[in-house]
């Protein structure tokens, strides 16, 4: 697959686990536990997802699980706590809202998505 093939099923794969990710923040964050463990539990969730079907269909990686998974969750955890920072960043910029968390959400998956691309490419599923 080229690399602009691989971008768009990236970002489709990617838009599948955000949809996972929003619903669940959303449904946390109401819940009163706040952002930075609204987003960690969410983002674990989507992971899960986000992992196999890019491991299995993106990059159609034949690296073992094993490898290719603590890779993957060196650049998820570097793509998330910048995703995080940004985010909680923002929100104390704009304060607390259900709106303002939705904002500062969406900048940090803005900032995590070319880090989490680039790393699964170049690294996690690369192929040898």
């Amino acid at each position: 697959m080229k690399l602009f093939s691989k971008f768009v099923a990236f970002c489709f794969v990617g838009f599948g686990a955000f949809l996972i990710d929003w619903i669940f923040f959303n449904a946390f964050y109401n819940t009163g536990i706040g952002f930075i463990f609204s987003k960690v539990i969410s983002a674990g969730i989507s992971m899960v997802f986000n992992f196999g079907v890019n491991r299995n269909f993106t990059f159609s990686s034949k690296t073992s699980v094993k490898t290719s998974a603590i890779k993957w969750f060196i650049v998820y955890a570097v793509a998330i706590f910048a995703n995080i920072w940004v985010g909680n960043s923002i929100l104390n910029i704009l304060g607390e809202s259900v709106l303002n968390a939705n904002i500062a959400y969406f900048a940090g998956i803005i900032v995590a998505i070319p880090i989490a691309f680039l790393g699964s490419l170049l690294w996690a599923f690369k192929k040898k």
